[in-house]
């Protein structure tokens, strides 16, 4: 040992024994994401843990499943009981089944670590639940390791040597986290493990014109300071990347093996610096997309956009009035919205535009509110290209806006349950109304995101849509009531077969989502001609 802390070079590992190790299933781990119905984007986090865990001789089964397979997973793992389960957790609606997984494991006596964004940034709450063993905090890979050869009883069990785990002190249970474990300073060291998904194809998107696209993650991190996002706590403003060498290797075998056609840079942000960047993409020489901020188009970038065949990007843009951008520390000029989507949208007419807002945030009044309405309505007249959602804005302990929101009487969840009820189409704080926000969310999917469009018949509908959304009046939404009675209604199949000849929208999020509306209807998403939404 190295002082108080567990070297990894003093735990011996004979390459005789991997085989022998891996088939013992106190050597096995479990390592699951619970995803939502239209996220596909891979669970890059549980794929890297399980690349460390294994080079230090275990063997790990990964699971990436949106709720209904608990009961299954429950049953997997009391059918190998593995060394623990490793959960990877988000705030939101996609805690409730890791909480239900987590309680059913933990009643099997198999240790339950969560790790994840949701469990870095509240380590000691999340041990307050009976069914948590052990928080692993931050990036997961060494901490994950260490973690696992204490439980196989490689090494000595002492919790508190291991930095960036959080656990529950023996005598009473009570949760202690002594330190952050620091930055893991060469990324190529891990290595996204693909070949353990169970079905990589599920991954694959649509981007432009090419249908096998697929995500990847090169970097982590991002140097900006938003004071809502997470990265201000998990990854302290930081941005490292992997060398070119080990992405091109990466994509190559992703080519190689599964025909990739295009790639979709899935990092925080893209460009943390500017010229390495965009000498990568360059070097990849396959169609992509990725996270631009708005000062970064200028015309000779759309144009080098275009020449390196950029089919889409993602912007966070947030809000459209200064006061609000300088609250939050965006670094963001309002004026350079307008400009920098003018010129994506003049120089670069095929580029998709995802852009992204944020409504709620502290302070935020209803004048500076629809500032960004009605910058909404601008930039979706430039393009039928330019797609603008709206997220509800969450807190987040540790972020810069914490404080602000706990002063103006946010008060946070006592149990984890609670935190399942954040989501980004909800009101989440005392200051925005819940049913207000659903509505919001509801109008702005339909006319901003999928873009949908309708028949002459239609149009009274489609302007009551827009009156709603012009003058910030989401009450009384009687419209979307009758719309979902008529859905659950013996009239189902008539409301479909209409849906499909009289409405057209895009369905296709960045992450290849699906219509929730379309899926209550039964339509077939994957037929072209049935790209609908009520």
């Amino acid at each position: 040992m190295n002082g108080s802390l567990i070297s990894l070079n003093d735990v011996q590992i004979r390459p005789d024994s991997l085989s022998q190790q891996a088939t013992d299933a106190s050597n096995t781990i479990f390592l699951i994401n619970f995803r939502n119905h239209r996220d596909m984007y891979p669970p890059f986090g549980i794929m890297y843990v399980a690349d460390a865990l294994e080079k230090v001789g275990f063997r790990c089964r990964l699971f990436h499943e949106t709720e209904v397979f608990v009961d299954a997973f429950v049953a997997l793992v009391a059918e190998e009981r593995p060394l623990f389960v490793g959960f990877s957790t988000i705030t939101g609606p996609q805690l409730r089944p890791t909480i239900e997984a987590s309680k059913q494991v933990h009643a099997l006596g198999i240790p339950v670590v969560w790790g994840g964004v949701h469990a870095t940034i509240m380590p000691n709450e999340v041990l307050k639940e009976e069914y948590v063993d052990f928080v692993v905090v931050n990036e997961g890979e060494e901490t994950a390791q260490e973690l696992a050869l204490m439980l196989a009883g490689r090494v000595p069990q002492n919790w508190a040597a291991v930095a960036g785990l959080a656990f529950k002190r023996a005598e009473d249970g009570f949760p202690m986290f002594y330190r952050e474990r620091p930055f893991i300073q060469d990324l190529d060291d891990y290595s996204p493990r693909w070949d353990l998904l169970s079905d990589v194809e599920a991954y694959l998107i649509p981007s432009g014109p090419y249908t096998r696209a697929i995500p990847v993650y090169i970097s982590r991190g991002c140097p900006f300071r938003c004071g809502f996002c997470y990265n201000e706590v998990v990854m302290k403003r930081t941005w490292r990347q992997h060398s070119d060498e080990f992405i091109l290797n990466q994509i190559g075998w992703l080519q190689e093996n599964y025909q990739v056609e295009a790639i979709d840079y899935a990092d925080d942000y893209l460009f943390g610096r500017i010229k390495p960047m965009q000498q990568l993409v360059e070097k990849v020489g396959l169609p992509w997309s990725g996270q631009v901020r708005v000062q970064l188009l200028k015309p000779e970038f759309v144009q080098w956009m275009v020449k390196t065949g950029c089919q889409w990007v993602n912007i966070g843009v947030e809000s459209a009035n200064q006061i609000v951008l300088d609250r939050m520390t965006k670094d963001q000029k309002a004026e350079q919205i307008a400009w920098g989507i003018g010129n994506l949208v003049k120089y670069a007419p095929h580029i998709e535009a995802n852009c992204s807002f944020i409504v709620g945030l502290p302070e935020e009044t209803d004048a500076e509110r629809r500032d960004t309405f009605m910058c909404i309505e601008t930039l979706s007249e430039m393009s039928e290209k330019v797609r603008c959602s709206v997220c509800v804005y969450m807190p987040y302990p540790g972020t810069p806006l914490w404080p602000k929101a706990l002063e103006m009487g946010y008060v946070p969840p006592e149990q984890q349950e609670g935190w399942c009820d954040m989501d980004l189409n909800r009101g989440n704080t005392p200051w925005v109304s819940d049913a207000e926000a659903q509505v919001m969310s509801d109008i702005n999917d339909i006319l901003f995101v999928g873009r949908s469009q309708g028949h002459w018949l239609l149009a009274p509908y489609y302007a009551l849509l827009r009156w709603r959304w012009h003058h910030q009046y989401f009450r009384h939404y009687w419209e979307g009531k009758l719309k979902m009675r008529l859905i659950h209604s013996p009239l189902k199949p008539v409301i479909a077969w209409m849906t499909q000849k009289m409405v057209q929208f895009n369905q296709q999020t960045h992450k290849g989502g699906i219509s929730e509306g379309a899926e209550l209807l039964g339509l077939d998403m994957a037929n072209p001609s049935s790209d609908v939404q009520p």
